[in-house]
């Protein structure tokens, strides 16, 4: 069975301090376990969605990113110009892909099995997941 929830969209503009007061409402007063940005990962001026998202965590979790950029290397080398990161603010994760949607896909499917299972470790709530659709992965016992 999957764990019921609701989408909060927001739009923000390419600011990384408006980035960071988004990310701080969503965590602290939405309470979304989950965030999920898009863009603003690559090299360019007005790229710092991973500024913003380092300024607002207790916690960087590099293996996301390095996971996301294994997984798009495989499909283009420019992808090592990207800097998807993840972090921890509270009970969020908070997780930043890349702009395009085909690369949004690859890497969330990527860091997907991981996410329920470290949620549950930062004192949010247990997730299940559809597993036609995703395989999530806890360890024996948890």
């Amino acid at each position: 069975m999957s764990s019921p929830w609701r989408p909060e969209v927001r739009i923000v503009s390419d600011d990384r301090h408006l980035i960071a007061a988004e990310l701080r409402k969503l965590a602290d007063e939405t309470q979304c376990c989950l965030i999920v940005t898009t863009g603003g990962t690559g090299p360019a001026v007005r790229d710092v969605t991973p500024e913003a998202t380092g300024d607002v965590c207790e916690k960087i979790l590099p293996g996301f990113g390095e996971l996301m950029r294994k997984v798009s290397l495989e499909k283009v080398p420019t992808a090592i110009l990207s800097r998807q990161t993840a972090g921890i603010r509270g009970k969020s994760l908070i997780i930043n892909l890349p702009g395009q949607p085909r690369a949004i896909r690859e890497c969330l499917s990527a860091v997907m099995p991981a996410v329920p299972y470290c949620i549950e470790l930062i004192g949010g709530p247990r997730l299940e997941t559809v597993p036609a659709v995703c395989q999530s992965y806890r360890p024996p016992g948890a």
